[in-house]
């Protein structure tokens, strides 16, 4: 018998043959399976329909369910519209822990049907993963374990206010509970308006073991070391700074994530003035800690995990060096003086103790807690330069202390 496929065009008809030729009793159902392009199982289908309802059983049915006893209802989807309105940077996963958290909605649609709602109204947007970032922390920066064992501060980018004042947003946020401790809106970033925030934020707050910056300003700089005046006011403190690596912002990467949902949410448009503009960020920055679930933390929220330090500003030692070391108390211009020779380090360390140690090579080390600053060089021959002075701790003196 020659092969009979379906016709596109005619596919009611095909059937019609396939049920006569069925009937005959000539074929075998498998055989006719076979010619007319159908699997056994659609052809008992076929005449079992037929057999039942006639022609009308021939008929395609339709594969909607007949009842859908999970449907969302109206007043739920709307709850999801409002946040997503309202939020419109979280997701689908938010949105369904809050219908439980702050709705009451006992009987949630899953996380992948709210995510069909939001497309259904045109409130998704894909999200672009940038070519070549790295999601591996460096092994130098310290993974936190504990509230206040990392803090992190960065300025977000600046924006114009409505009056063209520029408005710089100095934020802090503690590294483990990723709870924000301050977002204040600054006119620049000079050392004494940012040393005033910090220390209101430290008495409110207490101290962190360590402060996590990237290396702009006021940060760093390119004194003895790489430190700035801010980092060593820190450091004078008690608190260990680290650096992350120059052009690497995922080291912070959930700080800087933090700010791409300010700007959307609260930079833009900016408000006209700096107080309307920290009004809008003392509102976003109180619902990030307590309105804000985060996937990272199981759904709960900063707040609910963060709690001050116990260590108190102004309460800290002087650092102390080992024994060995000879300190050394800089002076208001920045230098120390030391075998007859004046050496010059910085006006960032001026009134603080820095640590002399000669090494077995007969080298001068110059350190400023635990951080090595360079080594002392005597009496060179270039007379451009200064008879005495500080090289790079990788560079090897020239001249050594004089005997």
């Amino acid at each position: 018998m020659a092969a009979m496929p379906w016709k596109e065009t005619d596919v009611m008809t095909e059937k019609e043959r396939f049920i006569m030729l069925a009937q005959t009793g000539r074929f075998t159902i498998t055989d006719l399976c076979a010619d007319f392009g159908i699997s056994r199982k659609t052809g008992h289908k076929y005449l079992q329909r037929y057999e039942s309802e006639g022609r009308k059983g021939l008929i395609d049915h339709s594969r909607r369910p007949k009842d859908c006893p999970f449907t969302t209802s109206a007043a739920v989807e709307q709850m999801i519209l409002k946040e997503r309105r309202k939020h419109p940077t979280w997701g689908p996963k938010k949105i369904h822990d809050l219908l439980l958290k702050v709705h009451g909605v006992e009987d949630r649609p899953h996380i992948n049907t709210i995510n069909n709602i939001l497309n259904r109204h045109g409130l998704t947007k894909k999200r672009k993963r940038r070519a070549g970032v790295h999601r591996i922390a460096p092994e130098n920066l310290t993974q936190p374990s504990r509230c206040n064992e990392v803090w992190t501060f960065d300025f977000k980018g600046w924006f114009m206010l409505g009056n063209d004042v520029r408005c710089e947003p100095l934020t802090v946020c503690d590294r483990f509970s990723h709870y924000y401790i301050g977002c204040k809106g600054k006119p620049n970033q000079q050392f004494k308006l940012t040393l005033r925030s910090c220390k209101k934020l430290m008495r409110h707050y207490g101290l962190p073991e360590i402060i996590r910056v990237d290396n702009g300003t006021p940060f760093a700089s390119n004194a003895l070391g790489g430190l700035s005046q801010l980092s060593v006011w820190w450091i004078e403190q008690g608190i260990r700074v680290e650096f992350t690596r120059p052009g690497c912002p995922q080291d912070n990467g959930s700080h800087e994530r933090s700010h791409r949902d300010m700007k959307a949410e609260v930079c833009s448009p900016a408000s006209p003035n700096m107080n309307a503009q920290q009004k809008r960020f003392d509102r976003w920055r109180h619902e990030y800690n307590h309105d804000r679930p985060h996937e990272s933390l199981d759904m709960l929220r900063p707040a609910e995990i963060y709690r001050p330090s116990q260590r108190r500003l102004g309460e800290q030692d002087k650092i102390r060096y080992p024994m060995g070391f000879q300190v050394k108390h800089v002076s208001q211009s920045g230098h120390i003086s030391h075998c007859g020779s004046n050496f010059y380090l910085s006006e960032i360390y001026a009134r603080c103790d820095v640590g002399l140690f000669e090494n077995l090579s007969g080298i001068t080390e110059l350190h400023y807690a635990n951080l090595h600053l360079g080594n002392l060089e005597f009496d060179n021959h270039d007379s451009w330069r200064p008879k005495a002075i500080i090289i790079k701790p990788d560079e090897e003196p020239r001249a050594v202390r004089p005997r």
